[in-house]
């Protein structure tokens, strides 16, 4: 059960961030990058977003479903994120002030999904 609600709340957590990309690239790219996109990278960010939308939907749970598959794509996902915002908190020149939350908050994700590798648990 407790799986479940990870989830779910992981999966809702990427589509609430994705929207955020994709209406106001602007704000999460200065909280996480702490920089502002110019040209591309407004387009990028909002592909960004549309992405992270999709990863959120395609991972929600349903009942009576297997989907261990989803978890291990949104586990994957969470430890690349992890690394990445690790990485530009510690080690780029310029970084937000969510840098170092973000990867922390993905690492924890990343550790309450880990089980999904291991086994098959229902997700009801």
């Amino acid at each position: 059960m407790t799986l479940r609600y990870v989830a779910i709340g992981a999966s809702w957590l990427e589509i609430v961030v994705g929207a955020l990309f994709l209406a106001t690239p602007y704000l999460p790219c200065v909280l996480a990058f702490g920089a502002k996109p110019d040209s591309i990278g407004v387009a990028v960010a909002r592909f960004a977003g549309i992405a992270l939308i999709g990863l959120g939907i395609s991972c929600l749970p349903s009942r009576g479903a297997s989907r261990r598959g989803s978890l291990v794509g949104l586990l994957g996902f969470n430890l690349g994120a992890t690394v990445l915002f690790a990485w530009v908190g510690i080690a780029a020149p310029q970084h937000g002030i969510l840098s170092l939350p973000a990867a922390i908050l993905h690492a924890v994700i990343a550790a309450a999904l880990l089980p999904s590798i291991r086994t098959n648990p229902p997700l009801a």
